[in-house]
């Protein structure tokens, strides 16, 4: 009996582990075009490569496509077609829960034109004005990484942290009006599970926060914590950038 009870218990939380893991990915809609005539390009392929797993979709006749469900993490996409150049845009961050789009992606006839590649932005948040996205190359950029706190505090001058950034303020909020989520699950001491070589990306949540996260007067802090998969990808919008050298 109490081998079945803790099997059961072992089940539960692989189930639990499991659709947080699953359900917990990003998505990327966006639309595809002719340069020059303007008129929507039905089947091209539109992918990104996750290690070795290459997670894609063909656009519709109205140009349109969806790709999902795709890990959190920053990712080069590809877009080819027959008669038409390859496109790629890179840096594309990708959140959990979120939808990342890409739309009015142009490309341009030819076979034998070269390969055209442009960053995404990197920044802010085209459907959400008052979230801020701050990718892991910025943050590996800061000294020492940074805390949690001061990574979030570069994302906006509407958020303040203390001088020996223990408190971080939303709009003159309470200090401890603020939710941090890593990877899924809300933590109350994040800076002891996270340090900031650890960080993917981070989105800040400074007002109009998401229903799912309760209602906060402060803001929210998401974080989604680097793999190896992200720093391959990473390392390839960053090889596609110098020209494939």
């Amino acid at each position: 009996m109490k081998t079945k009870f803790l099997f059961g218990m072992l089940m539960l939380i692989l189930s639990i582990f499991v659709v947080n893991t699953t359900s917990a990915q990003g998505t990327i809609k966006g639309t595809v075009f002719n340069a020059v005539t303007k008129e929507a390009i039905p089947f091209a392929n539109v992918y990104i490569k996750y290690g070795d797993q290459i997670i894609g979709a063909q656009s519709d006749f109205d140009g349109a496509f969806t790709i999902k469900p795709i890990p959190a993490g920053t990712y080069s996409v590809t877009f080819s077609c027959i008669g038409f150049g390859e496109k790629i845009i890179s840096d594309v961050i990708i959140i959990n829960d979120k939808i990342t789009f890409l739309n009015g992606t142009e490309m341009s006839v030819g076979i034998d034109i070269p390969v055209v590649i442009i960053p995404a932005n990197k920044m802010i948040d085209p459907e959400i004005t008052s979230m801020k996205v701050i990718p892991g190359d910025v943050i590996k950029s800061l000294p020492n990484n940074g805390s949690i706190n001061s990574i979030a505090a570069i994302s906006g001058s509407d958020i303040q942290v203390s001088d020996d950034d223990s408190e971080i303020y939303f709009r003159g909020s309470r200090s401890g009006d603020v939710l941090y989520i890593i990877d899924g699950m809300r933590m109350i001491n994040p800076k002891a599970f996270c340090p900031g070589l650890a960080i993917g990306n981070m989105a800040i949540y400074t007002g109009g926060v998401p229903a799912k996260y309760g209602d906060f007067t402060g803001g929210v802090i998401v974080i989604e914590t680097a793999s190896y998969f992200e720093w391959l990808s990473q390392q390839e919008s960053q090889r596609l950038m110098n020209g494939g050298n």
